[in-house]
């Protein structure tokens, strides 16, 4: 009886730890994705096979949003293309450095990418298998304060590489061209779109993903963004 008591204790402090543990893990997995938040929202784009040329060119649509575990509320980016030419659909985890980038592409094809963020803001990512007809290098980035979506397709050329095409998006409702102000989502911090509610107030997400996170338990994501916001002001005044 000793013995069950105390692996009982054991096994519930164990899973305590291990709580715990993962918590850090989750915000530094979350804090990375946050660096490549812009690319959340609906956008919609034109491709090209050459820099000014609509010789081959196409039209599609993307749409990207948060995403986060039931299970494990790990967080990922998760985006859908209609119309698109190269990629159907793919979600993007950090992990241990990384970025890691899983594709549908619109041929079925189901491939994976392992990349880094550069100075510039430029989300690099190659192909880690030769199978397939995905591009060997695919490279994302926005400009424009977020207003514009870059997508970069790029073929292996023995250690270079040439370019296949570039979708250039943008952003749906954003006025590109003129200035435009965004409340902020209250999740991940980016630009707040949707208006939810919680005891009669209305606070903002900035996509579906964040909303649904958002309604399972909207205690504790404000406690988590009142949190974060004081200690912003607290390195704010200590910097100044």
């Amino acid at each position: 009886m000793k013995y069950r008591f105390f692996l009982t204790i054991g096994l519930a402090l164990s899973a305590v730890l291990l709580t715990g543990s993962n918590r850090p893990k989750q915000e530094t997995e979350k804090q990375a994705l946050a660096r490549i938040q812009t690319f959340v929202g609906s956008w919609k784009g034109v491709g090209q096979v050459r820099k000014g040329s609509t010789r081959g060119s196409w039209i599609e649509q993307s749409d990207w949003k948060w995403s986060f575990s039931k299970k494990t509320k790990r967080p990922s980016l998760v985006f859908e293309s209609k119309k698109a030419k190269h990629i159907k659909r793919g979600s993007i985890h950090a992990a241990k450095g990384k970025y890691q980038l899983e594709i549908v592409t619109s041929k079925g094809e189901n491939i994976t990418y392992s990349g880094t963020l550069t100075k510039t803001g430029r989300l690099v990512l190659r192909r880690k298998s030769s199978k397939g007809s995905a591009p060997a290098r695919i490279s994302i980035r926005t400009v424009a304060k977020g207003k514009r979506l870059l997508v970069l397709y790029e073929r292996s050329l023995g250690v270079n590489f040439l370019r296949l095409a570039e979708v250039g998006y943008t952003r749906k409702g954003s006025n590109f061209g003129k200035g435009t102000a965004y409340l902020e989502c209250v999740v991940t911090g980016g630009k707040g779109t949707m208006a939810v509610t919680f005891k009669g107030k209305t606070y903002y997400v900035c996509c579906s993903g964040c909303r649904d996170y958002f309604n399972e338990d909207p205690a504790k994501v404000l406690a988590e963004y009142r949190a974060k916001k004081k200690k912003q002001k607290a390195k704010k005044a200590s910097d100044s």
